[in-house]
C-alpha cells in the first residue's frame, strides 16, 4: 500500500487510504495492516489512524489517544469524537494531557457538539485545571447546567458571544440576574462585559432582549456587535424598536445600518421624524434614502419643520416635487437670499427649468473659485432630474471646461464621477471621453483632478458592463489609459454582485472584441479587472479563462502574477492547471498560489521543486531559492519532509549565505517534522542571530515536550531573552507533572525574566503542587517575582496559600501591594467578598501611593465591601492627608451613587464645615475644608447624568446653602433639576430661583442652567420646556428662564412661539434681563 500512496498527490493519496479501509472493514486484514503500520514511524501511524477512523475501529482511534507522538494524538482526539467514544476514553487520560490537546479536545467537543461529554468533563477540569479551562466547555453543556454552573464560572468565561448564541435565554436570565444586584451607576461596566452575548442571543430572544436594551440605554450606549443584529430586532418589533432609539434618555451613537432604516420604515411618520432629528449628515442621508419616497416628505417635515437652516444633502433625498417646494421656500427667506453661496445651492434644488439658466450663467463667473462651486451644482441639479436626455444635453455642452484652470477642471470632473452612471447613453461616450483625456494632459493636472477622471472611468467601466454597453467601457477605458503609470488596474470590484444569475456570459461576449485585441497587444487589464470583479462567477466563463490562460505569457511580471493567481482560483481545475504552471515556468514556485497548490494538493510535484533549480522568469540563475512552505508537512511523504529539511540545513549552513537568510532557514527548519535534532546543531553557530533564530524554532518543533531542557539550559544565559518566550510555547506542550519537574529549579535561578515566567507557567499549566511551590518563592524574591507570584493567584484562589501570598503582598513595598488590584469580575463570586476586604486594607495603607490604588479601587468592590465608607468619610475630612483625599472622595461619591445613600456625603460636609476657616491664605494651604467641600460639589456636578447623583445633590442643598456656601448650594440645586418628572422641574426650578435672591447669584444660577440644557435639551420635549421657561417668567425668574429660551429656542431654529417669549423678556422690568434677553440674536445680520 506505501508504494502505491509513494507517487500520488495529496487528495489521491486520501481517496486510496479511504477505499482500502472500507473494503477491509470487519475483515483480519483491517487489523494486520493496522498493526504493521503502528509499528513503523510518525506518518505510517497517522496513516493507521485514518484508515482505523474510516473503518469505525473504535479500539485502535482509543490506543491511539495514548500514543507518543503529539500530532497522533492531536488527531486522534478528533477522530474519537467524530465516532463518538465514551467519556471514560478521555476522563482516564485527561490529567495527563498537555494544555494545547486539552483545548483541542475542548475544541472538538463544541466543534461536533458533544453535550454528554461536555458534562462529564466539566467537573473533572475544573477539579484538576480550573475554573478557566472549564468555562470553554459551558457552550455545549445544556441549558440546566449552564443556568447551574455560570455564577460560578462567569468570571473565568472569555467568549460570552458563543454563550448568548448557544443559550440566549440562560444568559439574558444572568444579565439580567447581574443589572438587578447592580447599581444603574455601575451598568456601563456591566454592559460592557455582556453587550455582545445579549447581542448574539437577539435572534433567538427578541423581546428578552428589547427588554434589556429598554433598562440599560438611558445608561450605557448601544454596543458596536448590535450593528449585526439591530435590524433583526427591527423587523421584529420596528415600533418598539424606533422609541427605543428615539427614546430622549438613551445615550451613544444611533446605529447607522440601512438594513435597520429599511426594516423601520413599516414604523410610523412621527416615530420615523424623531429619529431622523438625531441623525446628521451621511447619516441622515442614508436614513431618508430608505424611506419610500411617497413619505420621505412628511418624515423631513416632522423632522425639520420650516427651519432656515435645513440640511440640503437631505433635501435631495426629497421627491421631485417636495424638493423643490422646500427649494422655493428657503430661497424666500432673508437669511437665503442674502447669502450668494446658499442662494445658488438652493437653487439648484429647484425644477430644472427653473434652476437651468442661472447656474449656466454660474459656471461663466468671473473668478475660477466661483466657477468651480457652480459647476458641480449644475451636473448634480441635470442629475437630480433622472433624464438621461438632460444630462446628455448637458455633459456635451461642457466644452468650455478643456480651457478651464485646474481647480476648475477637478470640480466638475469630481462632480460627474458622482452621477448615477445609469444615466449615461452611448451617446455621450466622444464627448466624456473628450473630458478625461482634455483634464488627464492639462499641464496643471492636479493628483484631484486625476482621482476625478480615475473615479469617472471606473463608474464608466462598471456601467457599461453591467448594462453590456461597450461604447461605456470603451470611454473609461480611455480615460484610463491617458491617466499613464497614475493607475495599475481597473477596479470592478463587486461586480458580482450587480449582476442577475448568469448575466456574466453576456458581459463577457459584450467586451469580448476589446478584450481578444488588448489580448493580441500583450494588455490584460480590463481581463484582470473583469475576472476580479466577476469573482467565482468568472470560473465558469470559458472565455475568460482561456484569456487568462494566454495572460500568463504577458510580458508584465505583475499581469502575469495576477494572471497565475486567477487562472488556479476554480478549485476544481486548479491541481491540473498548477502542473501546466510549474511546467512551463519553475520560478512560478515563488508565487504564493502556486506554494499553496503544490504544498497542499499537488504534493506530487514537490519532487520537481524540492532540490532543483528553479530558475525562470521570476528567479534568475545560481539564485538559490528554497521556497517558505508552512503548515502543510502533514500532507507530505516522510521523504519529502526529508528533501526539503535538508534544503534548509544546507541553507542554513551556507557560507554564501548571509545572517538574515540563515536565520530565516533555521525558523522554518523548526515548523518541519523530526528537525529538533538538526535545530540544535545551530545553537553553537557563531552568529547570534542563527542561534537565536534556533532557540525560537525550537519551540515550533513538532514535540515542544522534548526541547523544554534544552531550552531551560539557557534561561540563565544571554540567551534568556529568546529562550524564556520560546519556553512558553513548550509548556503548552508538556504534560502537567513533567512540566513542574522541569520549572522547579527555574524558581531558584538568577534570572528575574526567567523566574517570572516560571512562576506565570506553572499557576496557568495547574502543575501539580502549583500552589505550595509558588508560595515558597515569595521567600526572597525580587520585587517583579512578588508581583508575578500576586497575579498568578488569579489562577488558584480556591488554595489557601493563594491568601496567604496576597495578605503579604498587600504589606509589601507599593510596587508589589499594586499588583493586588484587580477588577471584580476577574475573581470568583465565592471570593469577591474575602478579595474586597484586601482592597479595604490597601486603601488604608500608610503608604499614600498604594493608599491612591486602593481607593481607586475601593468603588468598584463596593458590593462586597463593609466597613469601607468610614474610611473614606475619614480620608477625605482629614485636613492632615493632602496625598489622597481627592481619590478617596471620588470613590465616596461613587459609593454613594451605588448605594443610594447619601448620609456618608452629609457626614463629610458637616465635618469640613466645622473645620472651615483653618488654614487662611497662609503659605502653602489656604482654605482646605472649603475646596474639598467645592471639589464634592464638581464631582456631583460631573455626574448628573445619574439620578441617584442628583439625589444627593438634592440631600446636600440644605446643608450648604445656611452656612455660607449658597453659590455651592445654588449649582447643586441646578444639578438636582429632575427634567425627567413632568412638573417637578418646575418645582425644582423654583426652588433654584428661592436660593439665588441676590443678583449675582441668580445669574450665575443662569450660567450653570446653561451648562445644563445641551443635555437635557434632547430629553425633553420643547413644548414642555417653553411651559417651564413662560411659568418662570410669571413667577419671577426671568435668568432662568433667558437661558432656557436662549438654548432651546436657538435649537428648535427660533419658531414663533420662542421668539415670542424672547420679545417678552426684552421688555421685563429688570434692565439687566433686558440687556441680556437684547444680546440673544435669533437670526444673524
Amino acid at each position: 500500500m506505501l508504494k502505491d500512496l509513494d507517487p500520488l498527490p495529496y487528495g489521491a493519496r486520501q481517496r486510496l487510504l479511504a477505499r482500502t479501509a472500507r473494503e477491509l472493514t470487519g475483515s483480519s486484514g483491517l487489523a494486520g495492516l493496522l498493526r504493521e503500520l503502528d509499528e513503523r514511524g510518525e506518518f505510517e501511524r497517522r496513516l493507521a489512524l485514518h484508515l482505523a477512523y474510516v473503518a469505525g475501529d473504535r479500539e485502535h482511534v482509543e490506543r491511539c489517544l495514548s500514543a507518543g507522538q503529539t500530532s497522533v494524538v492531536r488527531h486522534a482526539i478528533g477522530a474519537a469524537i467524530r465516532l463518538d467514544l465514551p467519556a471514560e476514553a478521555f476522563l482516564a487520560r485527561l490529567p495527563h494531557l498537555s494544555t494545547a490537546l486539552r483545548q483541542n479536545l475542548y475544541t472538538a467537543v463544541r466543534r461536533h457538539r458533544r453535550r454528554a461529554l461536555a458534562e462529564r468533563l466539566l467537573p473533572v477540569v475544573r477539579e484538576t485545571f480550573g475554573d478557566h479551562e472549564a468555562a470553554g466547555l459551558l457552550p455545549v453543556c445544556s441549558p440546566a447546567v449552564v443556568a447551574e454552573a455560570l455564577p460560578e464560572l462567569e468570571h473565568a468565561v472569555t467568549n460570552w458571544t458563543s454563550l448568548g448564541r448557544r443559550h440566549p435565554a440562560v444568559l439574558l436570565d444572568f444579565v439580567t440576574a447581574e443589572l438587578d444586584a447592580t447599581a444603574p451607576v455601575e451598568w456601563p461596566t456591566v454592559w460592557h462585559r455582556f453587550g455582545a452575548a445579549v447581542a448574539a442571543a437577539a435572534p433567538a430572544e427578541p423581546d428578552h432582549v428589547l427588554d434589556v436594551l429598554a433598562r440599560v440605554l438611558p445608561h450605557a450606549p448601544l454596543s458596536w456587535q448590535f450593528n449585526g443584529t439591530i435590524a433583526g430586532l427591527a423587523r421584529h418589533a420596528p415600533a418598539r424598536v424606533a422609541r427605543l432609539l428615539a427614546d430622549p434618555s438613551r445615550t451613544g451613537h444611533l446605529p447607522d445600518r440601512r438594513s435597520l432604516w429599511r426594516a423601520l420604515t413599516v414604523a410610523g411618520d412621527e416615530e420615523l421624524s424623531a429619529l431622523a432629528r438625531l441623525l446628521d449628515g451621511r447619516s441622515l442621508t442614508r436614513f431618508l434614502r430608505a424611506i419610500p419616497p411617497s413619505r420621505r416628505s412628511a418624515v423631513f417635515t416632522g423632522a425639520f419643520g420650516d427651519r432656515p437652516d435645513v440640511p440640503l444633502d437631505a433635501v435631495d433625498e426629497l421627491p421631485a416635487a417636495a424638493r423643490h417646494a422646500v427649494a422655493r421656500r428657503l430661497l424666500a427667506l432673508r437669511q437665503v437670499a442674502d447669502d450668494p453661496a446658499r442662494r445658488l445651492a438652493v437653487t439648484a434644488r429647484l425644477a430644472w427649468p427653473d434652476a437651468r439658466d442661472t447656474l449656466l450663467t454660474a459656471t461663466r463667473r468671473a473668478t475660477a473659485d466661483e466657477r468651480a462651486e457652480a459647476y458641480p451644482l449644475y451636473l448634480t441639479a441635470a442629475a437630480a432630474t433622472r433624464d438621461p436626455d438632460v444630462l446628455g444635453g448637458v455633459v456635451t455642452g461642457l466644452t468650455r471646461l478643456a480651457n478651464e484652470q485646474d481647480p476648475v477642471r477637478s470640480a466638475a470632473i469630481t462632480a460627474l464621477g458622482a452621477v448615477p452612471a445609469w444615466l449615461f447613453r452611448p451617446a455621450e461616450a466622444d464627448a466624456l471621453t473628450k473630458l478625461m483625456v482634455d483634464a488627464a494632459q492639462a499641464r496643471d493636472c492636479s493628483w484631484q483632478t486625476r482621482s476625478g477622471v480615475r473615479d469617472l472611468a471606473k463608474a464608466l467601466i462598471r456601467e457599461g458592463a453591467v448594462s453590456r454597453r461597450p461604447e461605456l467601457v470603451e470611454a473609461g477605458l480611455a480615460g484610463m489609459a491617458h491617466l499613464g503609470d497614475h493607475v495599475s488596474w481597473i477596479d470592478l470590484d463587486g461586480l458580482d454582485r450587480s449582476l442577475p444569475r448568469g448575466a456574466e456570459h453576456q458581459v463577457f461576449e459584450a467586451l469580448r472584441p476589446r478584450l481578444v485585441a488588448d489580448a493580441r497587444r500583450g494588455r490584460f487589464d480590463l481581463l484582470l479587472g473583469l475576472a476580479m470583479g466577476l469573482g467565482r462567477r468568472a470560473w465558469h466563463v470559458p472565455g475568460v479563462q482561456d484569456l487568462l490562460d494566454q495572460a500568463r505569457s504577458a510580458k508584465d511580471d505583475g499581469v502575469v502574477r495576477r494572471a497565475v493567481d486567477l487562472w488556479l482560483a476554480p478549485r476544481d481545475r486548479r491541481d491540473e492547471r498548477v502542473g501546466r504552471v510549474l511546467a512551463d515556468d519553475p520560478s512560478t514556485i515563488t508565487l504564493w498560489s502556486v506554494q499553496a497548490a503544490v504544498s497542499l494538493r499537488r504534493t506530487d510535484l514537490l519532487d520537481r521543486v524540492i532540490g532543483r533549480s528553479a530558475h525562470g522568469r521570476f528567479l534568475r540563475r545560481k539564485v538559490r531559492y528554497v521556497p517558505p512552505f508552512q503548515q502543510c508537512f502533514d500532507r507530505w511523504l516522510p521523504r519529502q519532509v526529508t528533501a526539503f529539511a535538508t534544503e534548509l540545513t544546507a541553507l542554513g549552513t551556507s557560507r554564501h549565505a548571509n545572517p538574515y537568510e540563515r536565520a530565516g532557514a533555521v525558523r522554518t527548519l523548526g515548523r518541519v517534522p523530526g528537525t529538533a535534532d538538526l535545530v540544535r546543531g545551530f545553537l553553537a553557530d557563531g552568529e547570534v542571530q542563527v542561534v537565536e533564530a534556533a532557540l525560537s524554532a525550537l519551540a515550533w518543533t513538532d514535540e515542544p515536550a522534548d526541547v523544554l531542557p534544552d531550552l531551560l539550559a539557557h534561561v540563565d544565559t544571554d540567551r534568556a531573552r529568546v529562550a524564556v518566550y520560546a519556553v512558553s510555547r513548550c509548556a503548552r506542550f508538556t504534560a502537567p507533572e513533567r512540566l513542574g519537574e522541569l520549572l522547579a529549579p527555574v524558581l531558584e535561578g538568577p534570572k528575574v525574566t526567567a523566574r517570572k515566567e516560571a512562576v506565570r507557567l506553572i499557576a496557568q499549566h495547574r502543575t501539580p503542587g502549583a500552589a505550595p511551590a509558588l508560595a515558597r518563592a515569595w521567600e526572597n524574591g525580587h520585587r517583579d517575582v512578588r508581583r508575578a507570584l500576586v497575579s498568578a493567584t488569579r489562577w488558584f484562589l480556591d488554595d489557601e496559600a493563594a491568601w496567604e501570598l496576597l495578605a503579604r503582598a498587600v504589606a509589601d513595598e507599593h510596587a508589589v501591594a499594586g499588583a493586588v488590584v484587580q477588577w471584580p469580575d476577574t475573581v470568583p463570586r465565592r471570593h469577591r467578598t474575602r478579595y474586597a476586604e484586601l482592597v479595604r486594607v490597601l486603601a488604608d495603607s500608610p503608604d499614600p501611593d498604594t493608599a491612591r490604588l486602593g481607593l481607586t479601587a475601593s468603588s468598584h468592590w463596593t458590593r462586597w465591601s463593609a466597613g469601607g465608607v468610614e474610611l473614606l468619610v475619614g480620608r477625605v475630612t482629614d485636613l492632615a492627608d493632602t496625598a489622597t483625599w481627592r481619590h478617596a472622595l471620588a470613590a465616596l461619591v461613587r459609593l454613594s451613587a451605588a448605594t443610594a445613600d447619601v448620609t456618608p456625603l452629609r457626614a463629610v460636609v458637616s465635618a469640613l464645615l466645622a473645620q472651615d476657616g483653618g488654614f487662611d491664605a497662609e503659605e502653602d494651604r489656604d482654605l482646605p475644608a472649603r475646596q474639598r467641600i467645592a471639589a464634592l460639589v464638581r464631582e456631583l456636578a460631573d455626574t448628573r447624568d445619574s439620578d441617584r447623583s442628583r439625589a444627593a445633590a438634592r440631600a446636600l442643598v440644605g446643608d450648604l446653602v445656611t452656612t455660607g456656601y449658597r453659590s455651592w448650594a445654588v449649582k447643586l440645586a441646578v444639578v438636582a433639576v429632575p427634567w425627567e418628572e413632568p412638573g417637578a422641574e418646575l418645582d425644582a426650578l423654583r426652588e433654584v430661583a428661592r436660593l439665588a435672591v441676590r443678583p449675582t447669584t441668580a445669574w450665575r444660577a443662569a450660567e450653570e442652567l446653561a451648562t445644563v440644557l445641551p443635555d437635557v435639551l434632547r430629553r425633553v420635549s420643547r413644548p414642555r420646556l417653553l411651559d417651564v421657561a413662560g411659568a418662570l417668567v410669571v413667577e419671577g425668574a426671568p435668568a432662568l428662564a433667558l437661558a432656557i429660551t436662549t438654548a432651546a429656542g436657538r435649537d428648535a431654529g427660533w419658531p414663533a412661539e420662542w421668539r415670542e417669549l424672547l420679545r417678552g423678556l426684552r421688555r421685563h422690568d429688570d434692565p439687566d434681563v433686558r440687556e441680556a434677553a437684547s444680546d440673544v440674536f435669533t437670526s444673524e445680520e
